[in-house]
């Protein structure tokens, strides 16, 4: 499993110890400059052998984060006989519904080499004692967010778009696009394949096909606590994670007008608001994760790897399975949708900016000739009156 990571002693140690209990036997953290027990956590395991620390303290979160998580793929498939990576945040739990973590990747097909896991999050509650498992127990009913993945152990993977969200194989050349390329467009899409050979696919792409499974869902907590979002939210504004426009403008101007409570506020739920949420459906009680998480035992203390199962009873199982097929699916087409529809409107922005830069080089051109003119213009006159004098 591997994280990239900065400050998240809150919650670290209860995703270490949860996600090896469920069959996890080694992670990988790249650290980008900890300040928090994360250090002393991240320490620990590594000196039990079963986590490998990358420290990239000065480098740019934001902008590092998919190179940092190839790097650590490779890794593992590499130095540390991976047969699967799982790609995961500190406050990201990957719940199998049934069974273990690793058995659940042990029975995927073999043809495939990419598991899609849903992702659905916990609301904030008001502080109060107890963990951040004990607290919150109410999450959204469906998955809204892009999914993320685990794929099989691959020397050449390449993880795309920032995130880890999908991955894909060098082709021959270095090239990530050589194991992605298109068949090509209709009128030229039958000389393609006949120059591809008889399979026409190429065997880089055709390692980490996404499995049409899924028995995965993803178990989020992004605000835990008041004291967790305000460190988050100072890493956010101050410390370069993320650009400063948008929301993350509003972060910080909230921050900066010592206004803060009012926006951790609005994230919290009232109890009037959990009711409202539970009654319609939009929201549902989930007690599972606290339940199993207390029975995870210290991997510190001689817990083994995947002691623990997920055992539902048969009803339970079936509704985990018909939602998170429609989770997948919709989450699924819906970022595709949005990735067309951002692709539209660059095409339509290029060709506005083609446009101008043309009717920009047109001026140009123009004033070159009028400015050519002018300052040729007495020696032109001068020439036509000698022409005719000599005619």
């Amino acid at each position: 499993m591997a994280y990239k990571i900065r400050d998240e002693g809150d919650v670290l140690e209860d995703n270490l110890r949860f996600h090896h209990a469920l069959g996890v036997d080694h992670f990988i953290v790249t650290d980008n400059g900890s300040t928090d027990e994360t250090v002393e956590i991240l320490a620990r395991y590594a000196e039990a052998g079963l986590l490998t620390v990358i420290r990239a303290p000065d480098t740019d979160y934001r902008e590092e984060g998919a190179r940092w998580m190839t790097e650590m793929a490779r890794m593992a498939a590499t130095e540390l006989g991976a047969d699967w990576v799982v790609h995961t945040d500190a406050d990201e739990f990957w719940w199998p519904i049934e069974g273990s973590l690793k058995q659940v990747l042990a029975s995927v097909d073999q043809r495939y080499g990419v598991l899609i896991a849903p992702r659905c999050e916990f609301i904030g509650r008001p502080d109060g004692p107890g963990s951040f498992a004990d607290r919150l127990t109410i999450r959204e009913a469906r998955a809204r967010y892009q999914p993320k993945v685990a794929h099989r152990a691959d020397p050449d993977v390449v993880m795309l778009d920032r995130g880890p969200h999908d991955v894909a194989a060098l082709g021959p050349s270095g090239d990530v696009a050589d194991g992605v390329r298109p068949p090509g467009r209709p009128v030229h899409r039958v000389i393609r394949n006949r120059e591809l050979g008889a399979s026409s696919w190429p065997e880089e792409e055709l390692r980490l096909v996404w499995a049409p499974w899924w028995p995965v869902r993803i178990l989020h907590f992004p605000v835990r606590s008041a004291a967790q979002f305000k460190r988050r939210t100072q890493i956010a504004i101050f410390e370069g994670m993320f650009p400063d426009r948008g929301r993350f403008r509003r972060l910080r101007e909230h921050y900066e007008q010592g206004r803060f409570s009012e926006l951790y506020d609005e994230l919290i739920f009232d109890q009037s608001e959990v009711d409202a949420g539970l009654g319609e459906g939009r929201l549902v009680v989930d007690q599972r994760f606290a339940r199993l998480l207390a029975r995870c035992p210290d991997p510190l203390a001689g817990g083994s790897s995947g002691t623990l199962r997920v055992e539902p009873d048969p009803e339970e199982l079936e509704r985990d399975r018909a939602e998170l097929e429609f989770d997948a699916m919709h989450t699924l087409a819906r970022t595709s949708r949005w990735l067309m529809v951002n692709r539209d409107r660059n095409r339509e922005r290029m060709a506005k900016l083609i446009e101008q830069r043309d009717a920009a080089q047109a001026r140009a051109g123009g004033l070159g000739r009028r400015r050519e003119a002018r300052r040729l213009g007495p020696w032109s006159r001068l020439r036509r009156a000698l022409g005719r004098r000599r005619g």
